[in-house]
């Protein structure tokens, strides 16, 4: 047999992982639609222009690009659907009244992984409010989350929020050149702003005070108010405080941090962004506020493998039955539908000792043989 190694980050998914990850996903498909959310299913390719829609072509280096032999253009494998859910609302379902509701489930890629997420490939799920109010209508988006994750049992998790518009206010107050603004980012990233001495006396203690801002909403909110900050930030980390307080207080039960350093990866998300973790640092969700047009929107996404990992739920296992080959349909459909089994059809007439030796073979609860239901011993 030829070698089966299959590339970094890609994996087959086996029938109890795909069986509980579809169990996961039609959960969440059902919640969204009971929710008054309608599902979209945008295209796993595109050309480079309409799926980059939100963000500049050279912020998306995590897309694998193919050629399209028709065109002979540049496609993009999509590494995020949101961003196709925001070309849909303000294109092909402009006319439809706001806000809208959307939610969608499907496969993305991506060229590199991280620490985080091992994987390259993804099952991505998640849902758009576009055309919302200044509030963002985010408790809402907040409380889908933790009904899912309390369906799922996964019972202790961290909501972050960060401001992603901060490190580029800040870089406008400073007049950041690429350079020092390309080392202010990997300073904030990295969580070390040593490097940022070299630009600014100023600018280092203002991030040193930032740093000092991450922690929980209750303890830090307050402390991100009291400082000097230049206009412009100042109205923005007020602003972000305010709403993330309002949040604490609808969710008072769960623990929420704010992290002024945390940079937007994304690049399109203004306002909030947030980030939920489990107890061991997995990445659950992601989501925050956006713009289309003139609508601001609010949505949030998470990868089932990530889900799986952490969820206490197993897959729902059904009783299986063993039936005779020469068993009609209708007995078939009567045991899928009223006995609500799993019917495997034997591929050839066996005598009593082979049904028996196949039932068990194929992990099956139950065998049919003339007219009669037996137990597999």
């Amino acid at each position: 047999m030829k070698s089966q190694l299959l590339p970094e980050g890609f994996r087959d998914r086996l029938p109890e992982i795909a069986e509980l990850e579809n169990q996961i996903n039609s959960f969440f498909l059902e919640l969204m639609k009971f929710n008054g959310f309608m599902i979209v299913k945008p295209p796993l390719v595109e050309f480079e222009n309409s799926l980059f829609f939100l963000t500049n072509e050279s912020d998306n280096i995590n897309t694998f690009r193919v050629m399209d032999p028709l065109t002979q253009k540049i496609m993009g494998i999509r590494s995020d659907i949101t961003m196709q859910v925001a070309r849909m609302a303000c294109g092909s379902l402009s006319e439809i009244k706001r806000p809208l509701r959307l939610c969608y489930t499907g496969e993305v890629l991506k060229v590199k992984n991280n620490n985080i997420n091992l994987s390259r490939q993804f099952t991505q799920i998640g849902s758009e409010i576009i055309g919302v109010e200044k509030d963002y209508c985010l408790d809402e988006i907040i409380n889908l989350i933790i009904e899912i994750l309390n369906k799922l049992k996964i019972k202790k998790f961290i909501i972050n929020f960060s401001i992603p518009n901060l490190i580029n206010l800040i870089a406008e107050d400073f007049k950041l050149n690429k350079s020092d603004y390309a080392t202010l980012v990997n300073s904030f990233k990295n969580k070390n702003i040593e490097k940022i001495k070299d630009i600014s006396t100023n600018l280092f203690e203002m991030s040193e005070y930032l740093m000092g801002g991450i922690g929980k909403i209750e303890m830090k909110g307050e402390y991100l108010k009291k400082y000097n900050f230049q206009k412009n930030i100042k109205r923005e980390i007020i602003n972000f405080v305010d709403q993330i307080r309002k949040i604490k207080k609808h969710f008072n039960d769960y623990e929420i941090l704010i992290d002024p350093l945390e940079v937007d990866e994304s690049n399109y998300h203004d306002g909030f962004c947030f980030k939920i973790y489990s107890d061991n640092s997995k990445e659950l969700f992601t989501g925050g506020g956006y713009k289309v047009g003139d609508d601001c929107c609010v949505g949030f996404s998470g990868f089932l493998e990530n889900l799986i990992l952490d969820s206490k739920i197993r897959a729902i296992k059904k009783k299986k039955i063993f039936v005779e080959n020469k068993l009609d349909f209708k007995k078939i459909k009567s045991f899928q539908q009223k006995n609500k089994m799993i019917v495997i059809k034997a591929v050839k007439e066996f005598n009593k000792t082979e049904l028996i030796r196949e039932a068990k073979t194929h992990n099956c609860d139950f065998y049919f043989y003339k007219n009669s239901i037996y137990k597999v011993k």
